[in-house]
């Protein structure tokens, strides 16, 4: 065929039709020549049609099967790739004795608030005024999202201190030396508050052992400069595992909170005793919970926690679940009321609320309380503390506490993978394989066949693809006689004029009989 004809020719057809064309092809072509199982049985033209057929529905099923497999295997590695067993190595664990923090009903004593009240205000005060002045401090000393709302009835008061309110607690609730007496560590005796340290907490003004939030600047102590917090822990060899401390809940109950030493009483929390001295012995299991480091493969949904390193939050240096749910609360304050209440610890950028600050956050205290449906999962590294038995004292009002682990071993488990990546890669190629051949390979041989294969047809190959076009839309329709009479001299006759529905491209043979 002339060049001129040809390219006119290869005009005709439109690189989309050409690709088409080509899909076409490497379709029969992967068909034939494929490594997977049963697939070339389809398109073998000397096969009967149920044969063909047959082997399609094996294919098929097979795909289908395979599909169903694959999705549950996914599901399982989405859901429930780690799983948690007993650790047994006990014996060389350095075990950390968990913060205890003591929270008595009521940190502020009336007459020391009523002093406090005559000393800044005037000996001259109605009794009514005093009144009036003492249940305000005694909300502040007490302040939690609980009673915050009561602060809304001294809104416009302009003789009321209207912020340095951590100051103003200082003042006036009891100090360590008032409320915890007669301490022991392991059996041996120290200096109570060398080691129980005031801390400004959502459940309220408290004192905390082992702690490493507790307030490390604060009045009584100013000429000391920063107290240095140092964690205490417990050794097999140790002849007890305990803190015992007294104290005077006469009137004043305290409520004693075991937690991490990385964490403090939270809205989440609740006290694992009250004390009245009812009760002189509370011993607790711990259950830590670990994650081993090959868990970081997985995403936090997936192992369902999240190391201390992984999420940088603002509010604190490392991660647990208290400090996101606190910075969590912080934040949504800051968002809604441009300040954070005083009870959190002190962080850049999150200024402390005034009075009227406060009024502001006890409209959305409910909503905090509720966590905000704050995006929180627990630490990689967790520890739970559980109360197992508490002994009643002798004489009631007359005992101290003794707190302390219940017995050695702890109770420590191991979270690791079960399930990873390269398990999920080698049960996919397994079902995948069982079912129909497949392979990695196979895989790209498909992407091969497709993409590559198809379009290098077109321009390498383009005038087979025509012929093949040509072929497929070529239509022979049966031999029409049209009734036509014309001498032999006449060589053209316009296909138009013989047969008016003739279709452009499409080849119509006519039976012409000539005349003698």
């Amino acid at each position: 065929m002339p060049d001129i004809l040809k390219r006119k020719r290869n005009n005709n057809y439109s690189k989309h039709k050409l690709l088409k064309a080509s899909w076409s092809y490497q379709t029969k072509e992967f068909f034939e020549n494929s490594t997977l199982h049963g697939v070339r049985y389809i398109a073998e033209e000397d096969r009967p049609f149920y044969e063909n057929f047959m082997w399609l529905i094996f294919v098929s099923t097979s795909t289908i099967v395979t599909l169903i497999i694959i999705v549950s295997l996914w599901e399982k590695f989405q859901t429930n790739p780690t799983i948690t067993g007993l650790d047994t190595d006990f014996h060389n664990w350095d075990v950390p004795f968990p913060g205890i923090s003591v929270c008595p009903f009521s940190p502020a004593r009336r007459a020391v608030i009523e002093e406090y009240v005559k000393e800044k205000w005037g000996e001259s005060l109605t009794e009514e005024k005093i009144n009036y002045l003492s249940n305000f401090i005694n909300i502040i000393a007490n302040l939690t999202y609980d009673n915050m709302n009561e602060l809304e009835a001294y809104q416009n008061d302009k003789i009321l201190p209207h912020s340095d309110f951590r100051a103003l607690v200082y003042k006036v609730v009891d100090h360590c030396e008032d409320l915890i007496l007669d301490c022991y560590w392991k059996g041996k005796e120290f200096n109570c508050c060398d080691a129980f340290f005031p801390t400004f907490t959502e459940k309220g003004f408290c004192y905390s052992f082992n702690s490493i939030h507790a307030e490390k600047t604060w009045p009584w102590k100013e000429n000391e400069g920063e107290i240095e917090i140092k964690i205490n822990y417990i050794y097999e060899t140790d002849t007890k595992w305990t803190i015992e401390f007294d104290g005077n809940t006469t009137d004043n109950p305290y409520s004693i909170y075991i937690h991490s030493s990385d964490e403090l009483p939270g809205i989440e929390m609740s006290p694992q005793h009250v004390w009245t001295q009812a009760v002189n012995r509370m011993f607790f299991a711990s259950r830590t919970t670990y994650t081993t480091a090959d868990a970081r493969q997985l995403t936090a949904k997936q192992r369902k926690c999240i190391f201390e390193d992984e999420v940088k939050l603002k509010t604190a240096e490392k991660y647990s679940y208290w400090a996101c749910m606190s910075d969590c609360r912080m934040r949504a304050a800051l968002d809604k009321c441009d300040c954070v209440p005083f009870f959190y610890h002190q962080v850049s950028g999150f200024p402390y609320c005034n009075l009227e600050g406060l009024i502001c956050i006890s409209k959305i205290a409910d909503e905090l309380r509720r966590s905000l449906n704050c995006p929180c999962e627990l630490g990689c590294e967790n520890t739970v503390y559980e109360v197992e038995k508490l002994s009643n004292a002798v004489e009631i009002g007359e005992e101290p506490i003794e707190i302390g682990f219940v017995s050695w071993p702890m109770i420590r488990y191991k979270r690791e993978v079960l399930f990873g990546w390269v398990d999920l890669l080698v049960a996919f190629g397994g079902i995948a394989g069982l079912f129909l051949g497949f392979s990695l390979l196979s895989g790209v041989e498909i992407v091969y066949y497709f993409t590559m294969r198809a379009a290098c047809m077109i321009y390498r190959d383009s005038e087979t693809l025509i012929k093949l076009e040509e072929e497929s839309e070529e239509k022979i329709l049966p031999n029409i006689d049209l009734g036509l009479k014309i001498n032999k001299d006449e060589t053209k006759i316009s296909t138009e004029k013989i047969y008016p529905m003739a279709i452009p491209n499409k080849k119509i043979y006519v039976n012409v009989p000539f005349l003698n």
